[in-house]
């Protein structure tokens, strides 16, 4: 399976900077878990995804070695597993959502998932992640209203995605020019993005012990 610029063939090592660049999701929910237990927080959500952030390093890598079927449900069922983890807990607990919003914020995701498949442009299949952008920008506005304050680690995380999906957008258009290609800052950026989304909740809970 050959989606990326920088593998040339299907040896396990022709990816090895797209390979490699996935420690940084390993070392964000490192990271994380240092937090939680340095500060005492042992709240399930936070430690869910704080591994994930792990689960979602090992897996990509599988992918950029192995680059087979197997290998790239190992790379992407933990990513949505994390995004259906993160929307469920900051409704939850961020906002104080009751059952009925979390409903509604999950099908109006699902909903608005469903539509970027329509968008005319060619995006390199990054038009899917597109609503992910607009729910961190519009949780930190509803943060805003239920708390008092703007939620100030999503709109870095929303800002951080954007530029990583762009990227991710323009990976295979520049083959030719730039061989190695852009799925690397991808993956760097979004070990950004993931922290911060976790950081967000992890502020959040902090503020209510």
């Amino acid at each position: 399976m050959d989606f990326y610029c920088e593998r040339l063939d299907l040896s396990f090592w022709s990816e090895p900077v797209n390979a490699l660049t996935n420690l940084g999701f390993i070392l964000a929910g490192l990271f994380a878990l240092t937090l939680l237990n340095r500060h005492k927080l042992k709240l399930t959500h936070l430690n869910l995804l704080a591994y994930f952030m792990i689960i979602i390093g090992i897996g990509s890598f599988l992918f950029h070695t192995f680059a087979s079927r197997w290998a790239l449900f190992a790379d992407v069922l933990p990513i949505y597993f994390f995004q259906l983890i993160f929307l469920f807990s900051y409704q939850k607990y961020a906002l104080n959502f009751n059952t009925k919003q979390i409903i509604f914020g999950f099908v109006l995701f699902i909903l608005a998932v469903v539509a970027s498949k329509s968008i005319p442009v060619a995006m390199n299949g990054s038009e899917m992640y597109l609503p992910t952008i607009v729910a961190l920008v519009v949780f930190s506005c509803l943060y805003k209203l239920r708390q008092g304050r703007f939620d100030f680690a999503l709109l870095i995380a929303s800002g951080v995605f954007s530029l990583s999906l762009l990227l991710r957008t323009i990976d295979n258009a520049i083959c030719q020019d730039f061989p190695l290609g852009t799925h690397f800052g991808w993956h760097l950026l979004n070990a950004i993005v993931l922290f911060f989304t976790w950081y967000s909740l992890y502020l959040d809970a902090k503020a209510k012990a």
